[in-house]
C-alpha cells in the first residue's frame, strides 16, 4: 500500500462505494450491541437465568470487542487490514449462527465473546481502507458517513430488537446480521484494493499480551468492580493487578527491539489531542445515557416508553450532523469542528442544569438534541485527524489505540456518572444529585475545548 499521506487523486473512482461496503461490517457490528439490551428479558426467561447474569450477554460482547483493538490494528498494518476484516466479518458471522442456537446459557456467552471479538478488527480495517482509498482532502467526509451509520445503527438497534424479538423470537437477532456478513465479505473480497504484505517488524507478543490484559482487567472493573465494591478484597486486588499489568507494559515497550506500541506515539501531540477529545466526548454521551431516562422516569414521572422517546434526538442529532461535521473537517479543519462541537456540548449541559421537576418536555428534546449536535461534531473530525498524524505502517495501530480509548472513556463515564448519582443521593436531595452530574458534562466538555486546540488544522493536499 502507498503512504497515507498520498493523496491518491483519482486512483479509486469507486472509493464511495468501496466506503458504502465496508460499512456494512460497521453496521453489522453496532446492531450487534445495540440490539441485545432489549432481548434480555425474553433470554432471561428461556434458559431461567436473572438480571445479573443475563447482562453478561451486553457485557462480554463490550469487552472482547473494545479490548483486543490495538491488536488487530497492529495486524492489519502488518499483514493488510482487508484480509483481517474478512477473517473477521465471517467469523462473526458463524458466531452469530451459533449464538443463536445455543443449548445454555454459558455457551450463549461463550459465542456472544467470540461475536465481540471478531467484531474488533472492524472499527480500525475500516478507519485505515478509508485513509488508503481518500484523499485527505475527502477523509472528514468519508468519516461523517461512518459516523452516521454507526450512530443511526445504535438509533435503529433496539426497536429493531423489540420487532424481532416480539414475533420470531431472541435467537432473530442473531440470525439477520448472518445474510448481512456474507453480502458485506463478499463485496468487501471483490471491491476493497488488494493487501500487500508489509514488513513493520516483529509482532511484540509482551507488549500486546501486557495492554490487552491491563485494559481488560480496567473495563472488567469498571463495570463490574462497583457493584461488589472497589474497596472489596476483589476491587483493590483487581486494580494492583491492573497496575502492575501497566508497569509490565512501560518496562517491555521500553526494552523491546521492535515495540507493539511506540511511546513515543503518544509524544504526538494531535494524535493525543484527538484521542482525548473523542474520549471525553464518549465519556459524557454514555454517561448521560445512563442518568437521563433515571431522571426523566424518578424526578418528572414519565413511563419508560415515553422517556425513551425524549432521549431519542441526541442520537438521531448526533447521526444526522456527522456527514456535516465531516464536510466542515474537509473544508474548515478538524481543531475548529472539535472546538464548536464541545461548546455546544458545554453549552447544552448548562441547559440541563435547569432541569427540574416541572420542566417541560420540549426544553428537555430540545436540550438534549443541542447536545447530540455539539457530540455529532466530534466524533467523525477526530478520526481524520488521527489518519493525517500517524504514518501508514502504524496507522491501524493508531487507530485501534484511538478507539480503545474512546470505549474506555465510555465506561468510565457511565461508572463515574452512576457514582456521583448514587453516592450524594443521600446528603443531597436526588435533583441535586442530578445536577451534579449535569455539571460534571460542562467542566468536561470545556476541558475537552481547550485539549482540542491541540487538535490538527486542514492538512492539506501532497501532490
Amino acid at each position: 500500500m502507498a503512504s497515507v499521506s498520498d493523496p491518491r487523486p483519482g486512483s479509486y473512482p469507486r472509493r464511495w462505494l468501496i466506503l458504502a461496503t465496508v460499512l456494512i461490517g460497521t453496521l453489522t457490528g453496532t446492531l450487534g450491541n445495540s440490539m441485545a439490551n432489549v432481548a434480555l428479558p425474553a433470554i432471561m426467561d428461556h434458559f431461567s437465568v436473572g438480571i445479573s447474569q443475563a447482562t453478561w450477554v451486553v457485557t462480554v460482547y463490550i469487552l472482547l470487542f473494545a479490548v483486543p483493538l490495538p491488536v488487530f490494528g497492529r495486524l492489519g498494518d502488518m499483514y493488510g487490514y482487508k484480509r483481517i476484516y474478512l477473517v473477521g466479518m465471517s467469523v462473526f458471522a458463524f458466531a452469530a449462527l451459533l449464538a443463536a442456537l445455543a443449548p445454555t446459557f454459558p455457551a450463549l456467552i461463550a459465542f456472544r465473546a467470540l461475536q465481540g471479538l471478531a467484531n474488533a478488527p472492524t472499527l480500525p480495517s475500516v478507519m485505515a481502507i478509508v485513509a488508503y482509498v481518500f484523499p485527505p482532502q475527502e477523509r472528514g467526509r468519508a468519516m461523517g458517513v461512518w459516523a452516521l451509520v454507526n450512530s443511526s445503527a445504535h438509533a435503529i438497534g433496539p426497536p429493531l430488537s423489540g420487532f424481532l424479538t416480539e414475533y420470531l423470537g431472541w435467537p432473530a437477532m442473531f440470525y439477520v446480521n448472518i445474510p448481512l456478513c456474507v453480502l458485506g465479505a463478499i463485496f468487501i473480497w471483490r471491491l476493497v484494493p488488494p493487501d500487500t504484505r508489509r514488513g513493520g517488524g516483529n509482532f511484540d507478543y509482551i507488549g500486546a499480551i501486557t495492554l490487552t490484559l491491563a485494559t481488560l482487567t480496567l473495563m472488567f472493573n469498571l463495570t463490574q468492580g462497583r457493584k461488589a465494591g472497589w474497596a472489596s478484597p476483589t476491587g483493590i486486588a483487581l486494580w494492583v493487578i491492573f497496575i502492575g499489568l501497566v508497569g509490565a507494559f512501560l518496562i517491555a515497550e521500553r526494552t523491546a527491539r521492535s515495540a507493539f506500541v511506540e511511546l513515543s506515539l503518544f509524544g504526538n501531540r494531535p494524535f493525543t489531542a484527538a484521542t482525548v477529545v473523542v474520549s471525553l466526548q464518549l465519556f459524557c454521551q454514555f454517561g448521560l445515557a445512563l442518568i437521563m431516562p433515571l431522571f426523566l422516569i424518578r424526578i418528572q414521572g414519565y413511563t419508560s416508553g415515553q422517556a425513551g422517546l425524549l432521549v431519542f434526538p441526541l442520537p438521531i442529532a448526533m447521526a444526522l450532523v456527522a456527514p456535516l461535521a465531516g464536510r466542515l473537517t474537509d473544508s474548515y479543519g478538524c481543531r475548529l469542528s472539535c472546538i464548536s462541537g464541545m461548546g455546544l456540548v458545554a453549552l447544552a449541559g448548562l441547559g440541563l442544569l435547569l432541569l427540574g421537576a416541572g420542566t417541560s418536555a420540549w426544553y428537555v428534546a430540545a436540550t438534549l438534541m443541542l447536545m447530540g449536535v455539539g457530540m455529532g461534531m466530534i466524533q467523525s473530525p477526530t478520526a481524520a485527524a488521527v489518519t493525517h498524524v500517524v504514518a501508514q505502517e502504524r496507522l491501524g495501530l493508531a487507530l485501534g489505540l484511538f478507539n480503545m480509548f474512546r470505549f474506555v472513556g465510555g465506561t468510565l463515564g457511565a461508572t463515574v456518572f452512576g457514582m456521583v448519582l448514587g453516592s450524594f443521593s443521600a446528603s443531597l436531595d436526588l435533583v441535586g444529585a442530578f445536577h451534579l452530574d449535569f455539571g460534571l458534562v460542562v467542566g468536561l466538555a470545556l476541558v475537552a475545548s481547550l485539549v482540542a486546540l491541540n487538535v490538527p488544522k486542514r492538512v492539506k493536499d501532497e501532490r
